[in-house]
């Protein structure tokens, strides 16, 4: 596995972060059966790429449907669980699925745009947030990966086609892409420079 340095000057892994819904699977909103589950074209491959180069995928994903009453603990791992089965196909691992189920209007402390679970997956794996990236599809994932440090990339799927209409309202270049597959190319540009 790929080590680069952290802010400490100790070794730290490089991650993948992902948000979950219209990112790893197609967007349907409050999701919650595993027979809903669908992976976006190509999605599979890519992520197998952005492994093979050392990247710790890591999924960071509001869920407030539980706190909404919609669906379960158990309906989400079930969901997770077949996420996981159909990335096993094509030999993709995820190192972690880190979840905000709280509704928001309880005003907690991990749900979304907030950096909380990045800095978390950050402390847990030993992660340099600076040399990681963050995929997603809406402004709370763009705006948690800038306040977190790492490195936002918007994907046009899910909700990414109204998320596009602002993006220059952020303060960091951010990279735009159809897809999940067409990601892959920050992997070159990486080590190309």
């Amino acid at each position: 596995m790929s080590q680069v340095e952290n802010l400490s000057g100790t070794n730290a892994d490089k991650a993948l972060l992902l948000d979950r819904d219209g990112v790893i699977i197609n967007y349907i909103p409050y999701l919650s059966k595993p027979e809903q589950v669908r992976l976006p074209k190509g999605a599979g491959l890519a992520l197998k790429k952005w492994q093979d180069a050392g990247y710790l995928l890591i999924s960071i994903t509001n869920q407030s449907g539980i706190g909404r009453g919609y669906f379960t603990w158990d309906d989400l791992e079930a969901v997770h669980t077949r996420i996981r089965h159909e990335y096993q196909e094509f030999g993709v691992n995820f190192c972690d699925i880190l979840i905000c189920p709280h509704h928001p209007a309880q005003e907690c402390l991990c749900r979304k745009p907030s950096p909380y679970l990045l800095i978390e997956a950050a402390k847990k794996y030993n992660l340099s947030l600076a040399q990681s990236f963050f995929i997603g599809d809406a402004p709370s994932d763009l705006e948690c990966a800038i306040q977190a440090g790492c490195q936002p990339v918007l994907v046009l799927t899910g909700r990414g086609r109204s998320t596009v209409q602002e993006i220059e309202q952020y303060p960091v270049k951010i990279p735009i892409y159809n897809d999940l597959s067409e990601t892959v190319e920050l992997i070159d540009r990486e080590f190309s420079s």
